[in-house]
């Protein structure tokens, strides 16, 4: 049995993309970002679906059954059309009306099919949460855990904690939009001046330069299993009101860092964040008695959070699916219809889940752009002296990761050992903020070593604690508050990886390198070797190891 599932709802949707899995192995997976070159592009993942078809090497005729991760895009409308006649939103209703007319006509998925002559033997529109809940629920080794479903908002729902026992799940709570933990997060984005639903992680980075100055409890709390979000004040927020002091959304995004109350801002909301969602799931896991969870939706790439619920919680199974926001419901759809038969099966989520070109396609992408290169026969040892002498390397190797994180195929490498490498890498290779920082990976082996209490985070997905005896060893991946947003390398995950980190590691006695996405500001990580050719050729970017292949410019 093959199926292909979708992330696409229409004109409120992003990140579109595509999975295939067969006979219950998710075998391929792919934003539509990567190959349309789009920044979280939201428009019908047509390429996509065509790269899991080529992965394949077959037809559209032969998918037994494609599975949206959205119910209809008329049913979003509906929703939202409700919503502004009970006062609930202040959304233009005859606009929202109109949307609602078009998705019966013009915008709705069989348009879309028709329009690029996909006629699949079976469509299947799967709830929001839910293909988020299957994207996670085989990755859980635990018989019996809980998944919370936490996202700005789904058709009505923002949050919904699943029960699964065995590779089965049951909906024990559910909340619904605009009550969303999504929401207050993305209006706290936007008040520190960035772009909500875009930005999060920029207020996460900001956070630590700030103090806990404001009292938001009004904002967000949780009582009885229930997270509560004033959204009549925070819908659209300009201005608030705190603590005396007015607090007005600045106009772009460098006032931020400059600002000592927007500073403050940012950290009391990521602040007042934790201790909610902390209070959330612990109702949950003591009423259930189970240390076992799995997360999903846009905040669970909030990795401050995550890491603050595994300390304080205790957990003993932590799983938050890497691609959390909504591409990752294309992998949750795709495995859908298996579990609906029973023959989902337990396994270890692989990141590395896109496109691999071979040497001989990377060659020839060299030789049409003329360029200078070598052919080396061990780029690991070679790459990791260039580290050593401070080299800043694209690293452009195996499949494409799929989801937001650069985790070791397609990244931006260099020695962490000095601070001035971050100021380095932000100025002239990522022309971004210079206060925004960047991650380590470390051999799994090491972690115990660098952290103080995670031992294994192969997604790059939680924070920690450096030991203070190793901070200083490591200072351009450590923030202003003494943690780090660690990527542990397996070695059987991701050999080439691990071994150009013990190369290094052989090298200067540190077994961490620094990792950043493989991009410039603003657009998606490369994908096709064209893509890091010129990446490379447009950044500060001093060396391109690409497959076997050595560039320098």
């Amino acid at each position: 049995m093959i199926t292909i599932g979708v992330n696409y709802i229409g004109g409120p949707g992003h990140d579109s993309a595509a999975a295939i899995a067969v006979d219950g192995k998710l075998e391929f997976a792919i934003a539509e970002e990567r190959l349309s070159r789009k920044k979280q592009d939201a428009s019908f993942p047509i390429q996509a679906i065509q790269a899991c078809l080529d992965y394949k090497g077959i037809k559209i005729e032969e998918v037994d059954e494609l599975v949206f991760g959205w119910p209809e895009l008329k049913e979003h409308y509906a929703n939202s059309l409700k919503l502004n006649i009970m006062g609930r939103l202040h959304e233009n209703i005859p606009m929202q009306a109109l949307n609602y007319f078009r998705s019966l006509t013009t915008r709705n998925i069989k348009t879309f099919l028709d329009s690029y002559g996909i006629n699949p033997k079976k469509i299947t529109h799967l709830d929001h949460h839910l293909a988020h809940a299957w994207s996670v629920a085989p990755y859980l080794t635990a018989e019996d855990s809980l998944i919370f479903i936490i996202d700005g908002r789904g058709i009505k729902e923002s949050t919904t904690v699943y029960l699964k026992k065995g590779m089965k799940l049951e909906m024990i709570k559910r909340i619904n939009f605009p009550n969303s933990l999504g929401v207050y997060y993305a209006e706290m984005t936007s008040m520190c001046g960035f772009r909500k639903y875009s930005d999060e992680w920029k207020v996460m980075g900001l956070a630590p330069f700030g103090k806990n100055s404001f009292d938001l409890s009004h904002l967000l709390h949780t009582e009885n299993g229930i997270h509560h979000v004033d959204h009549k004040t925070l819908l659209n927020v300009e201005q608030l009101e705190l603590n005396g002091k007015t607090i007005t959304r600045p106009e772009n995004d460098e006032i931020a860092i400059q600002d000592e109350d927007l500073r403050d801002l940012a950290h009391s909301a990521q602040n007042q964040y934790e201790k909610a969602l902390c209070e959330f799931v612990k109702f949950y896991t003591d009423k259930y008695k189970i240390k076992s969870i799995g997360m999903a939706g846009g905040v669970g790439l909030n990795c401050k959070a995550n890491g603050f619920l595994m300390r304080e919680l205790s957990l003993e199974e932590f799983f938050i699916q890497p691609a959390a926001t909504d591409d990752g419901t294309a992998i949750g759809a795709a495995l859908y219809p298996f579990a609906e038969n029973g023959s989902l099966k337990k396994s270890v989520f692989r990141p590395y889940l896109g496109r691999e070109y071979s040497d001989e396609v990377i060659e020839a992408t060299l030789k049409k752009y003329r360029l200078s290169y070598t052919k080396i026969k061990n780029v690991e040892v070679d790459a990791a002296q260039e580290l050593a002498n401070n080299k800043i390397i694209g690293w452009f190797q195996g499949r494409d990761e799929f989801g937001p994180r650069a985790l070791g195929n397609r990244s931006i490498i260099s020695n962490p050992g000095t601070s001035e490498m971050k100021d380095k890498v932000n100025e002239v290779v990522k022309y971004r903020e210079g206060w925004r920082p960047f991650a380590p990976s470390m051999l799994q082996e090491e972690a115990e070593k660098v952290l103080k209490n995670i031992k294994s985070s192969p997604y790059m997905i939680l924070t920690d604690y450096a030991n203070e005896e190793y901070a200083p060893k490591i200072p351009a991946v450590v923030h202003v508050d003494g943690t780090l947003r660690p990527q542990t390398v397996d070695k059987e995950m991701n050999p080439r990886y691990w071994n150009l980190i013990n190369e290094f590691y052989k090298i200067s006695g540190i077994p961490v390198v620094m990792n950043t996405s493989f991009n410039l500001k603003g657009e998606p990580n490369v994908c096709h070797p064209t893509d890091a050719v010129r990446t490379f050729f447009t950044s500060g970017l001093e060396l391109l190891y690409i497959g076997d292949y050595k560039v320098k410019k």
